[in-house]
Parts: C-alpha cells; structure tokens; sequence
C-alpha cells in the first residue's frame, strides 16, 4: 500500500500569466474545484470557501523558513519523512522548486538523464549542505515564486509546501499553521493527480472525512482526520496512520 520513501510530488503549479485555467467539477456529496487559478473556489456543505492559493504558498514558505532556521544542528541533521533525506535535505528540495524555472528544471533534467527522482535528490542534498540561514533567506526571498510544471492545477504548488513542510517539522514534533480548507484544497487536486505525484493511491476503495471541516470525498470503508492528515496519507505518507482512524485505515 504505502511505497518505501514517498517523497514524489509533482512540482508545482500554476497557469501562465492570461490562462483562464479549467474548470473541475464538484464531487457528488463531497467538496470540489471550480476553477485552478490563483484563487480556488470550492463547494462544502456549508456553502463555498475562496482562498487566495499563492498568498497560502508565500505565507506558508516562509513560517518554515522561520522554524527551520530556529533549529539546532541536532533537528536539522535529523532524519525527516522522506527516506534518506535529513530535515534540511527537505529545506533545499523547496528551495531549489522556489528557484526553479522551466528552462532550469528542463536542463538539470536532461543533464540528469531524465532521472527525475534522482536529479531531484541529488539537489535536495546539495542544497541540504549549504549553511542553513542563508537557504532561510533564499526561501523567503523566492517565497512569491510561481514555478510549476505545466498543466497543474495551482493547488499542487500549495501541496508541495504542506507535504514536505510535514515532512520536514513532524518528525521534530512541529507543524505548520494550515488551515484545514487549504489541505481540503489540495486534497481535491490530489485525488486527480495522486497516482502521478506518489505513484500509489492510498485512498482507492475508502471514503476520507475530515473532522475539522466540511469535506468528504469517495466511497467505502471510512478514514477519518483532520484534513492535513487525510492530506499527507493521500500523499502516501504512511507515517501518518497512528494520526487518522477508522475501519479504512489500513495495517502498518
């Protein structure tokens, strides 16, 4: 069920400048994009919720650059959710998507031989090496960045940030401040693109809810959490099990 590392993702996304972006429809009895720009705007039971997807991204990227540049060498040396990255392996893997251009990520692709995964490792930990604050400054500096992998709706930019974020501060016991319709957001992009980003789908077959919003989403056994821990167990983070519950959870 849950691959070893789980580190994939997509890159990002956003729509270039004067794309309209698509449209994905409402999910029956459950919450659902109605436009992959920006601003994303979404059906709950209580009605629709707005949020500003790229002001979360900024925002977001730079709460972690602030507690990742409050951490001893100890937290930052120490092993995240990612297999063999170290917390500040997962800091330089978002500084280096924060940076990352089309053309940049094209050539380090082709010169890597088209190993995407290890041409993305091999930049985390490069990266990782460098002095901490000064990648802080870089992720803050890039924090309005919109790079992303054309084709993705903009939630997936937004996911990157609360996924590896996870990855990076819970293993230390630390989270970031999401509020649950920005997980519910990406949760709906996810469920799209899933098997493309984490080359598995936990949730097949099962039916998540989410105990801090109005949001719910398939059909089957139940899994029930709070929307940023629904969210990082479709990102096939199976470290996450002992968070969620319900008979759809399934064994270690």
């Amino acid at each position: 069920m849950f691959s070893r590392g789980g580190c994939d993702a997509l890159f990002g996304g956003h729509f270039p400048e004067g794309d309209r972006g698509q449209l994905f429809p409402s999910s029956p009895g459950g919450a659902g994009l109605i436009h992959v720009t920006g601003r994303l705007t979404f059906h709950q039971a209580g009605g629709m919720t707005s949020i500003d997807v790229w002001a979360e991204v900024r925002r977001l990227r730079c709460e972690l650059a602030d507690q990742v540049e409050s951490l001893s060498e100890t937290g930052l040396d120490a092993p995240s959710w990612c297999d063999g990255w170290r917390v500040r392996d997962v800091l330089g893997h978002l500084v280096y998507l924060a940076g990352a251009t089309q053309r940049s990520v094209v050539r380090d692709v082709i010169g890597g031989g088209f190993r995407v995964d290890n041409v993305l490792g091999e930049a985390a930990r490069r990266l990782g090496n460098e002095h901490v604050p000064d990648l802080a400054c870089r992720l803050r500096a890039a924090a309005g960045s919109r790079f992303h992998v054309p084709g993705t709706p903009a939630a997936v930019a937004l996911g990157e940030v609360l996924v590896h974020g996870a990855d990076a501060m819970r293993p230390l016991g630390l989270e970031l401040a999401v509020p649950p319709q920005d997980a519910t957001t990406v949760l709906d992009a996810y469920w799209r693109v899933g098997r493309v980003a984490f080359h598995a789908v936990p949730h097949r077959g099962r039916r998540l809810v989410a105990d801090d919003v109005e949001w719910s989403r398939g059909r089957g056994p139940e899994v029930k959490g709070r929307a940023l821990d629904l969210l990082l167990f479709v990102a096939n983070r199976r470290q996450v099990l002992g968070s969620i519950s319900g008979p759809g959870v399934p064994t270690r």
